[in-house]
């Protein structure tokens, strides 16, 4: 898949919000990227607006192209992009407690995709149905096809969710923080079953998550969002390991590990507040909170994507300042066109 230019913009009464601003990158078959970001980043509206899934009004994508197996999704008609949603892209929710209807059975639930996209009879789609949620851990899948969300844990819910979401052998899933409100050793058991179906699948996914660690382990490239932008990306040891934007580096610098010295248990926060996207930023958003900003061009101009080293064109990042070293980097050449 590749993204190109997506701008989504939400107008409402106070204000229009400018959710996400000129998103661009490419996603490779069988890749895992991770996107992260504090809350307010742009993480959630991009991944709806690649899904076509923006409420209208007050949402409106109003720029971009999304390029899946040659089509561009934001030009199909409403009936195309059904048939896309569930069989080729599948989404996983961040709360499968208000993502599954609680007057349908788990088992109608299921079995309305495979209807729907695989052409299956009532039988043949109630014996996938128990299969898919024997595959992601459910027992006596069988008999819990006629239960209802509320008669399952949270945890049971979203491998629940996961077995919609793989239901038709989609090429690309989409998973919304979908381990946040499950205790961690129950997002181990999540994180470690989305592996595995990740290989037997041979799928590509796009892992959107607050937490660093998760991503961590799970991802091959990492995105990182701050002000509804692209601000770094590169795979995790690049971005982990030599991070070279300053808001990744506040985010890495303020998570404890367990490494740490004593005398250095205090963590470090990004002072200031993340900015209202009400009032669109000239400059680089980050800007009122960078011990790098440099004033007069940080707020004024807003840096492309830069490429690294010849040694590492890949790894990218939006920003003016060399952070290893402090140094002005004005001078960058072309941005990178992604």
């Amino acid at each position: 898949m590749e993204v190109k230019n997506l701008v989504t913009r939400f107008y409402t009464q106070e204000g229009t919000v400018y959710a996400v601003n000129d998103v661009s990158y490419k996603l490779g078959e069988g890749e895992t990227l991770g996107v992260v970001g504090e809350s307010g980043s742009g993480k959630s509206v991009h991944a709806l607006s690649i899904m076509r899934l923006i409420p209208s009004p007050p949402g409106k994508i109003e720029n971009g192209e999304v390029i899946f197996q040659g089509r561009d999704l934001l030009k199909l008609s409403g009936d195309d992009m059904r048939l896309v949603r569930g069989a080729e892209i599948a989404m996983i929710f961040q709360d499968p407690m208000t993502s599954l209807n609680p007057v349908l059975t788990i088992g109608t639930q299921i079995t309305e995709a495979l209807k729907l996209h695989m052409g299956m009879n009532n039988k043949q789609a109630d014996e996938r149905a128990a299969e898919l949620l024997t595959m992601v851990g459910i027992p006596d899948a069988s008999h819990r096809l006629k239960a209802y969300p509320h008669q399952f844990s949270g945890g049971m819910r979203q491998r629940v969710m996961i077995a919609m979401a793989l239901s038709c052998n989609p090429k690309l899933l989409i998973a919304d923080e979908p381990t946040t409100a499950l205790d961690v050793t129950i997002q181990a058991q999540i994180i470690e079953l989305v592996k595995r179906l990740k290989e037997q699948f041979a799928m590509a996914i796009i892992w959107i998550s607050h937490d660093l660690g998760v991503v961590a382990g799970l991802s091959d490239n990492v995105q990182v969002m701050y002000g509804g932008r692209i601000v770094e990306r590169g795979s995790v040891i690049d971005v982990f390991k030599d991070t070279r934007h300053p808001y990744t580096l506040g985010l890495l610098k303020s998570l404890p590990r367990h490494d740490m010295r004593q005398a250095d248990k205090k963590l470090t926060q990004i002072e200031g507040a993340p900015p209202d996207m009400r009032n669109a930023p000239k400059g680089c958003p980050f800007f009122p909170r960078c011990i790098y900003a440099i004033k007069g061009k940080c707020d004024e101009e807003m840096p492309p994507l830069i490429p690294g080293p010849e040694s590492d064109p890949s790894h990218l990042k939006a920003c003016w300042v060399d952070v290893r070293s402090g140094v002005p980097m004005l001078d960058q050449g072309e941005p990178e066109h992604v």
